[in-house]
């Protein structure tokens, strides 16, 4: 690593178009507690290969001069480059950067060796320039090509669209691991495909989520000290649960978000229904702290919880969400029983990417992006259609 001056570095065709926060840069280049992290890379004549923000923070900050690395592409091509001498403590954006810029070089030099064949086979193709390419700028990084590969992914999608996966690359760069980033870059990609798909049709699907409120049973024993465990309204058997016909409007690949109650989760009735009846792998649980204690069996009830469960391979984005549905919370119908929160809705819609999400046994309609079926009055009325019924048609 040297130093060189500022006004020597060319900076030629450039990939990335948005150059984000060069102020924010230039402040955290300014401070001694951080500085210049890493050197920008140049070719010898000075045309940069990576670190176009730093050179604009550095000329911003009224500097002269700054630290580089150079990398001698053409030497790197020929093969007659010291292996140890470049390997350098690149960025994988870097890596990236020193990948595209061999790339044009390498197919001259596979253009040249065509040129120069002398073999039975004179129409043959060289090997792909491309992939020559990327086996050298592995070599000369010390890093697997495929790491290569996935930083590159991640670099051209927040070229394309810096607002949306710009955090990704700083990420990637931050800690100079690719696979977590690579990985939910293509969850995002994947998530806005299946939001982008026609929407199932209402009451039929099938639907990629689907949130269900069960009408559960609770009937009081014996031993039931408290007392509480009555319910006001109309509630279905367990037998009658299982035979809702759950599957039939799902998606091969589907999440459904199941809400139990606690006697529900200690009789273990939600495996029997939501794996053995309904055919979906429960997953994990979610836990809705609520402000105010309610019915109960032994202990008065003060939280709710949700079973996720899955049928094939469905797309999940679960960066920063955890299993406490967390507060404050906000009811739209407070009267209504078994209400629950928008909070859990944002959360579903955060997790879950689909098109159009069901809401089976809802007490209200959340918002455009619901099919919200239930058996109590809606708001308006004719609003929520009756798809207990519809769920039922398989029982005799």
């Amino acid at each position: 690593m040297t130093g060189r001056r500022l006004d020597e570095i060319v900076v030629g065709e450039r990939h990335r178009r948005d150059m984000g926060d060069i102020a924010g840069l230039a402040a955290s280049m300014a401070d001694p507690r951080v500085g210049l992290l890493h050197p920008v890379v140049i070719r010898p004549d000075g045309t940069l290969i990576a670190g176009e923000r730093r050179v604009r923070a550095a000329k911003l900050l009224g500097w002269k001069e700054i630290a580089v690395t150079v990398v001698d592409l053409e030497a790197v091509v020929r093969g007659a480059f010291a292996e140890n001498a470049c390997r350098k403590d690149f960025t994988l954006s870097e890596a990236v950067a020193i990948k595209r810029a061999l790339e044009p070089l390498e197919k001259a030099a596979a253009k040249e060796r065509q040129g120069t064949r002398t073999d039975k086979h004179p129409g043959k193709l060289p090997t792909s320039s491309k992939g020559r390419a990327a086996d050298k700028a592995a070599k000369a990084t010390g890093m697997a090509r495929r790491t290569l590969e996935k930083a590159e992914a991640v670099v051209a999608a927040a070229e394309a669209e810096p607002e949306k996966y710009g955090k990704l690359l700083a990420d990637m760069d931050r800690t100079g691991r690719v696979n977590g980033v690579y990985r939910r870059l293509k969850i995002a990609k994947q998530a806005e495909a299946i939001r982008a798909e026609p929407p199932p049709l209402p009451g039929n699907g099938p639907y990629r989520v689907a949130v269900i409120d069960p009408a559960w049973p609770y009937e009081l024993r014996d031993e039931d000290p408290s007392h509480r465990g009555v319910r006001d309204f109309p509630s279905m058997s367990i037998a009658e649960i299982c035979k809702l016909d759950v599957a039939s409007i799902m998606h091969k690949d589907s999440i459904i978000l199941v809400w139990v109650t606690n006697f529900v989760l200690v009789q273990g009735i939600h495996t029997t229904i939501v794996r053995d009846a309904w055919g979906f792998e429960p997953k994990t649980l979610i836990t809705w702290p609520k402000d105010r204690m309610g019915n109960g069996d032994w202990l008065r009830s003060q939280t709710e919880h949700v079973v996720i469960a899955v049928r094939g391979k469905p797309v999940v984005q679960s960066a920063n969400l955890t299993t406490l549905l967390k507060g404050p919370f906000h009811l739209v119908r407070k009267n209504a029983h078994s209400a629950k929160p928008v909070e859990f809705y944002d959360f579903v819609e955060k997790l879950c990417p689909a098109p159009r999400y069901a809401d089976l046994f809802s007490r209200y309609r959340h918002n455009d992006r619901w099919d919200c079926h239930g058996d109590e009055a809606p708001t308006d009325p004719g609003d929520m259609p009756d798809i207990a019924a519809f769920l039922r048609r398989g029982a005799p």
